[in-house]
């Protein structure tokens, strides 16, 4: 099984680097309540491979050849939408822009794939392809997650006062929009570049799962970002080390055992309180 798993190092490699990456920004996503922000700037960045999926076998030369610019542009603006309020100046439901920018983008997908060159390519935007992950694509995913995390180390500070106490963020003298923002802008860019490889189900469980067993085991901030990181990690390398040997789909075998590890995860806490 060892062999068989080293094989894909590389591959392994790429997808303890989303796990990483996509956990600590899960945890804002689950403790500010905005989890389907989470998927449907996944599915706006689906919907950006897809048109330039259907661009490029339109015979569109350019940045169709490239479908992570498609996923970035894409990704970025549904971030700084929501990161906005967008639809809640127009009296719009902060939950129902969310459902409405989901189900658009989701259908838009399909609708490119649909007519789009390869049929292979609905299922990699559903489940991702981690096993054709390179080691270029994995220095991409460091050259882009590296500074994404370097910079929540850096201002861990301000992005914990703007998520969770704003009010005391603005007395103090914090640019609360600036920084509202800025975390968006994060987790747009790492959910684009995540999305190329590892697809849309995949990428939403490394910004829930590990998170959610992390405010079940841990009780400081601190805890709870090492438990999340711990949980995904784990989760990505026993997941890949089974899905490779038994050859099964490597996405849903890592969100299984994400799913099993949060599952532990409850009657721990249900201890804890007693």
């Amino acid at each position: 099984m060892l062999e068989t798993v080293l094989l894909f190092r590389e591959a392994l490699y790429g997808a303890l680097v989303i796990a990483i990456a996509c956990s600590v920004l899960g945890v804002y996503v689950v403790l500010r309540r905005i989890v389907f922000v989470g998927a449907a700037i996944a599915q706006l960045s689906s919907a950006g491979i897809a048109l330039a999926l259907f661009l490029g076998g339109l015979g569109v030369s350019g940045l169709t050849a490239h479908p992570t610019a498609f996923a970035v542009v894409f990704a970025l603006a549904g971030a700084m939408f929501f990161g906005l309020g967008g639809g809640q100046r127009a009296g719009v439901p902060p939950d129902a822009t969310i459902g409405v920018a989901y189900a658009v983008a989701a259908a838009t997908a399909i609708l490119l794939l649909a007519k789009a060159a390869g049929g292979e390519a609905h299922d990699i935007l559903l489940q991702g392809n981690i096993l054709g992950i390179t080691r270029a694509d994995t220095l991409v995913l460091l050259a882009v997650s590296l500074p994404v995390l370097l910079v929540h180390v850096l201002f861990y500070k301000e992005f914990l006062f703007v998520s969770f106490d704003r009010e005391t963020a603005r007395t103090l003298g914090y640019r609360v929009v600036f920084w509202n923002l800025f975390l968006y802008f994060t987790l747009g860019l790492v959910i684009a570049f995540a999305m190329q490889f590892a697809g849309v189900m995949l990428v939403f469980n490394f910004l829930v799962i590990p998170a959610v067993t992390g405010l079940l085991l841990a009780r400081s901030m601190s805890g709870i970002f090492t438990v999340a990181v711990l949980s995904a990690t784990v989760a990505a390398v026993i997941g890949f080390s089974i899905s490779v040997p038994f050859d099964l789909p490597s996405g849903p075998a890592i969100i299984a055992v994400s799913g099993v590890l949060a599952l532990l995860a409850w009657p721990m806490r249900v201890l804890q309180r007693r």
